[in-house]
């Protein structure tokens, strides 16, 4: 008499949740792709039916939304430091931001274009409003200085996500090509790439981010003290 098929286990009733099904999504993306994070495919991550993830989520869109949050939730694990120097605060942030992104590049890569409106997410940018605002900048500069560093940080987070979440055998091309196709170049019609060739970092170089953040936190910089100093020129 042949053995009957064993059945999987049911997963326990109640034992389902956001924070569960998120984590599970990550790890589906982090180890197959975006494309693959499908509700079928969570059901058999968590060995539910796929119908129970829509208890939680009404639809795929949802689901990303909250993805966009974990990614924000690992920003703000363990408080985000607020110390006497904003400039070191926002440094701090965005790298947290960074690293968030390319730990699971495949999710990052489609973060930036996404506003959560989610707890963990409303503490980020609670977090670089008041950056902003110890910097000096007053409210319409803050809020205006805000959205375009927390916008820079995001876009070029996402995009090195991108890169991090291409095919291998595409990424390498793509990194090769500023070895071999921008080399071959003719200088006389390309000078200013012939003359700065040599010095052009890869578009993976780890020190990409920091300069692009140093960037922002100096115009920010240059902008306060331009302010004041022509709040002193019209006071005299």
């Amino acid at each position: 008499m042949a053995a009957e098929p064993q059945r999987k286990p049911r997963r326990p009733r109640g034992s389902l949740n956001q924070q569960v099904i998120v984590q599970a999504a990550l790890r589906i993306a982090d180890r197959d792709g975006i494309e693959a994070l499908t509700f079928p495919a969570l059901g058999r991550e968590l060995e539910a039916h796929p119908t129970a993830i829509y208890r939680h989520f009404r639809d795929k869109d949802e689901l990303m939304l909250a993805l966009v949050d974990a990614l924000h939730e690992e920003v703000t694990a363990d408080g985000l430091p607020v110390t006497d120097d904003w400039a070191a605060d926002l440094r701090a942030v965005a790298g947290r931001i960074h690293a968030a992104f390319l730990g699971h590049a495949q999710v990052g890569q489609i973060v930036a274009a996404r506003t959560a409106r989610r707890p963990h997410e409303f503490a980020v940018v609670e977090h670089i409003l008041g950056c902003m605002r110890r910097a000096g900048l007053d409210d319409s500069e803050a809020a205006r200085c805000y959205r375009v560093f927390a916008d820079a940080v995001l876009a070029y987070s996402s995009m090195e996500a991108a890169l991090h979440a291409l095919d291998p055998q595409a990424r390498e091309a793509d990194l090769l090509s500023w070895e071999v196709d921008y080399r071959r170049l003719p200088p006389e019609q390309y000078p200013n790439l012939a003359a700065t060739i040599d010095h052009i970092p890869a578009l993976d170089s780890p020190g990409n981010f920091p300069l692009m953040v140093e960037l922002l936190i100096t115009a920010i910089r240059a902008g306060r003290a331009g302010r004041a100093g022509k709040g002193t020129e019209e006071a005299k």
